[in-house]
């Protein structure tokens, strides 16, 4: 049973080792049956310097793409062979040049043949596969140089946090959960005022029965979070309520929550959504931020704490 081919894509960066241990492996036997020893990850560092040099570290760094310790480990070993020789750079005494040894430039002549007879056998053995290797592997390298595996990840990470979040409309069984959710975070920062009371305590009187709408949202079937849209008039409706669970904040439900109301909004005709917030929320404001809402001048507020008002235009 091959493990990395039953795992496919998961195990990609394994198998690309596997593959580059067995090719190293086997080259590593081409050259010992020239009776040389030479390690064939030394190769690209020697080859480099065979066509110029001398070559700083960094310089080697640069050229190859690798990391400064692992041309530091590379360089050591090839000294240690006796293949290439360091020196002092006459410009700063701290900078070290390397380049080919007696014994390397010896050897050089040996190894270029053997290359070229590598080069031959690699392009036949890439030419007979049904998919080009050199071209797939370009083709990585390209697309992860435009945008690194890190960052694509994170997107792909969020967007799959965003799936499993469902949202569904109000629901009397969750009365007492669009209560508790808010007041977790109004208490921890504020106090409560009047209109907190009024809403959360009646959100079917005070919301809905205006033709607002309250929605939750599930998470692993939990009610982990909720938002409401206040009518102002049949054009514009007011974004309030919004609270997620402390314990499943960072799993973009709060973004959920503001895209689909959002959305709701724009269904049911209006032209303006704002919100009323206060500058003391920062992880609020950014996530509104990013789904497009954007400060407008503050007007009179029911609320203490709104110190700061934001609208997005449908």
């Amino acid at each position: 049973m091959d493990l990395m081919a039953q795992l496919g894509p998961l195990a990609f960066g394994s198998r690309l080792r596997r593959l580059s241990d067995l090719i190293s492996k086997q080259a590593a036997q081409v050259y010992e049956s020239f009776g040389i020893n030479f390690d064939p990850k030394w190769f690209t560092l020697f080859y480099l310097l065979s066509c110029r040099s001398p070559l700083s570290v960094t310089e080697l760094a640069d050229e190859l793409g690798f990391s400064h310790p692992a041309i530091i480990q590379l360089a050591r070993e090839l000294e240690n062979a006796g293949l290439i020789v360091s020196a002092k750079s006459g410009k700063d005494s701290r900078k070290r040049l390397l380049s080919l040894s007696e014994k390397g430039q010896a050897l050089l002549p040996e190894l270029q043949k053997i290359w070229q007879a590598i080069l031959e056998l690699n392009t036949q053995l890439i030419n007979n596969q049904r998919h080009n290797l050199i071209f797939g592997m370009e083709e990585m390298e390209e697309t992860l140089a435009q945008e690194p595996y890190l960052s694509r990840f994170k997107t792909y990470f969020k967007q799959k946090q965003l799936d499993e979040v469902e949202i569904i409309d109000y629901d009397p069984q969750y009365r007492e959960l669009f209560k508790t959710l808010n007041l977790a975070w109004i208490e921890k920062y504020f106090t409560v005022e009047e209109p907190d009371i009024k809403s959360l305590s009646n959100p079917e009187g005070y919301i809905l029965a205006n033709g607002g709408r309250v929605f939750f949202a599930r998470y692993q079937n939990e009610i982990v979070g909720t938002c409401a849209l206040l009518k102002e008039s049949d054009a514009v409706y007011e974004l309030v309520k919004m609270a997620v669970a402390p314990e499943a904040q960072g799993k973009q439900i709060g973004r959920k929550l503001c895209q689909h109301a959002i959305e709701v909004a724009h269904q049911l005709g209006a032209k303006r959504v704002y919100l009323e917030s206060n500058t003391r929320l920062a992880p609020a404001l950014a996530l509104y931020k990013k789904v497009g809402f954007y400060k407008v001048e503050s007007t009179s507020s029911p609320y203490q704490r709104a110190n700061i008002k934001m609208q997005i235009d449908l």
